[in-house]
């Protein structure tokens, strides 16, 4: 996770992807889970892959409620739809 956060704060999205996959592949019952799909979202988003990313946010938004993640989804979908992605 924290790699791809590294990557992710160096503007290095196509790698922080990767790493965040890597999480959700190899620990889907994480702590860092939720954290790290957002972060698919996030960088899927800077990547201009605007459909996987509203995909993305939507499955952190699903699955889970409540929490910072669910709210950051949230917030980013909200952002865009203004934006019209």
């Amino acid at each position: 996770y924290w790699l791809g956060e590294a990557h992710y704060v160096q503007k290095d999205y196509t790698a922080a992807l990767r790493a965040f996959q890597d999480v959700l592949e190899k620990f889907p019952e994480s702590t860092k889970a939720a954290d790290a799909m957002l972060k698919v979202g996030f960088s899927q988003y800077e990547l201009k892959a605007y459909r996987n990313a509203r995909a993305t946010l939507e499955k952190v938004v699903a699955g889970y409620p409540g929490t910072d993640a669910d709210r950051l989804a949230r917030e980013r979908l909200a952002r865009m739809d203004v934006e019209r992605r």
